[in-house]
Formats: structure tokens, sequence, C-alpha cells
């Protein structure tokens, strides 16, 4: 180490040694003194250092060098579950690279499901015109699994860079099964104009919400009865009635929706002599999902729920 560090000085060629020098010397001392745990630390200070001297941007908004852990709460256990994880190549809106960048995809899950990447996706490049690329990797649940309530499933990810320079960004993703019934997610991402939230509903049947023929109102009937019916005594029943509300100084819903043209309660607030919706509500059906578009005031911001966030920007309630 010493000898090295002494070659170093005395380098004909680098008679003057300069700040960048001093610097990475100095993080040296540290890493032989400071022993193998801050050794780590110093080498990935170094490390980034250099990265940044070359305009090296490599990041994600779900992945991390050291690797991002997320748990989704309530997953129904069925069907499909995508994972988007956006790539960039900046630092900050005046910071980017100047090179494209090359990366792998890698990942795997937990027995009893499958997961692939969407368009069967393996690799992604970073250009220097976008400074961002993107890639889905989905779970699917075989028919013949069946999971109960607590059950996890994991998904981890990684993606590697290849070229101009080599760095690694990983994320683990526990997908736990909740109670049977309905569970939402919302997607979204930075500099993206809006989000999409989509509700999910396992349950399989319809309760009747006014009373027809010898059914009452609160009575459980199964898909096969609810689909026999004429389209008058359907409007009768719903398997859930989903409810919305949101913030419109944040968020602005699609009025151009599905959902919103078959909506059967909306509520308004008035910002600026405007009327915005705040809130709605709308049927959805047994075994089905449905997704509702936002438009986002402050595109900078990245509402993805249960995943980044905690929180819901938006408060969902069932009936």
């Amino acid at each position: 180490m010493w000898d090295k560090i002494k070659k170093f000085f005395n380098n004909k060629s680098d008679d003057k040694i300069d700040k960048k020098k001093i610097i990475i010397i100095s993080l040296l001392l540290l890493l032989f003194l400071g022993g193998v745990s801050f050794g780590r630390y110093a080498y990935k200070e170094i490390r980034d250092f250099y990265l940044a001297t070359k305009k090296f941007y490599f990041n994600s908004d779900k992945l991390t060098e050291k690797g991002a852990n997320y748990r989704i709460e309530n997953w129904s256990g069925v069907g499909t579950y995508s994972v988007t994880i956006n790539m960039n190549s900046f630092d900050n809106n005046n910071l980017f690279s100047e090179e494209n960048i090359n990366y792998d995809i890698e990942y795997d899950c937990s027995t009893g499901v499958t997961c692939s990447s969407l368009e069967n996706k393996t690799s992604g490049v970073i250009s220097t015109s976008q400074h961002t690329d993107s890639f889905t990797i989905v779970i699917t649940v075989p028919t013949e699994t069946v999971f109960e309530t607590g059950d996890r499933v994991v998904l981890n990810i990684k993606a590697k860079s290849t070229s101009p320079y080599k760095k690694e960004l990983k994320g683990r993703f526990t997908l736990v099964v909740g109670q049977y019934g309905l569970s939402y997610e919302i997607e979204d991402s930075v500099n993206s104009p809006y989000l999409n939230i989509r509700i999910t509903n396992t349950l399989d049947y319809y309760k009747v919400l006014e009373a027809f023929d010898s059914y009452n109102v609160g009575t459980q009937i199964d898909i096969e009865t609810y689909q026999s019916l004429p389209a008058e005594k359907k409007a009768k029943c719903a398997s859930a009635i989903i409810n919305l509300s949101f913030n419109p100084n944040i968020i602005i819903l699609d009025m151009t929706s599905e959902d919103y043209q078959k909506a059967i309660n909306t509520g308004q607030e008035i910002i600026n002599n405007h009327n915005y919706i705040n809130r709605m509500s709308f049927k959805i059906d047994a075994l089905s999902s449905e997704t509702v578009k936002f438009y986002k005031v402050d595109t900078s911001q990245n509402y993805t729920y249960p995943i980044v966030n905690n929180n819901s920007i938006i408060t969902v309630s069932y009936s």
C-alpha cells in the first residue's frame, strides 16, 4: 500500500498533484487506516467521484446501488402483477451523461410463479437524446397456483450498465397476499404527465343494490346468474362500488375515461372560478380490474404507490 502511494507521489509526470489526486490519496489513506467497513464506503466515494468527473449518471426511480427493498401489501395473489423500472442518465436538470449508456437486465422470482420481461427485453439503452429508458417485469400466477392470505412472492431485479462504465442497481419487491377482495396501486414516474390508478377486484360474486324479482338488497348472486340477467336488472347489481377522492390542486381526473363516463356519483370543488372533480364512485365487475387516469399538476413528482410512496395520493374505499 505505502509503496504504491510513494510511487504515485514520485511519478515524474505528476510533479504537480492536482486537487483530484489529493482527494484520492486522502481517501486511500483513510481506506488503509479505517478497515474493511470504512474501506467499502471510501471505495464507493472514490468511484462515485470518478464517475461524476466523467459525467456518467446511471440511476433509477426504484433500484439503488445498495439494493432497495419494497413490500407490497394486500396483493390479490391472482393473475399478473407488473413492476415498471424507469432508468435515467441525469444527476439533476443541468447535469446529463454525454454518452449513451448500455445496460443489461436481470431478474428472478419465487417458485410458484413465473416472471418475464415485457416484450422480452433483456437489455436497454439510455440515449443522450432522451436520457431515460424503462422496462417492465411481469409476475404471472399460474391458474393452478392458489395462495393463502399472508403468503409471499419475491421478485429481484437488477440493471447493470455495460458501457461506457460499469455500475449495478438492484431492488427486491416482496408481494404479500392480502384479504380476498379488492386492492389497488398507483403507477407513475418522474416527468410523466399523468398517473394511473389500477383497482383489482378478486370477489367472485355480485350484490343486489336494488331489489328485483325474488332478490332483496344485499343478496349475493354468482357470476353465471348475473350474466344471465337482462341489462336493466344487471344495473341493479354490482360486485363492488369503488369510491375515489383526491385533491384537484395536485391531480386532475381524465374526464374522457370510461370509468368517469359511467360514474354513479361525483363531487366537485371550485378552484379559480372553475369546477373540478374531487371525488367519484363507480361499479366494478367481479374478477376484473379497472384503470383510471389522472393528469399531474407537478410532473416532477412520482406518486407511485405502494412502491416508492407509503401513502397514496388518492383515497380509495369500497362498498
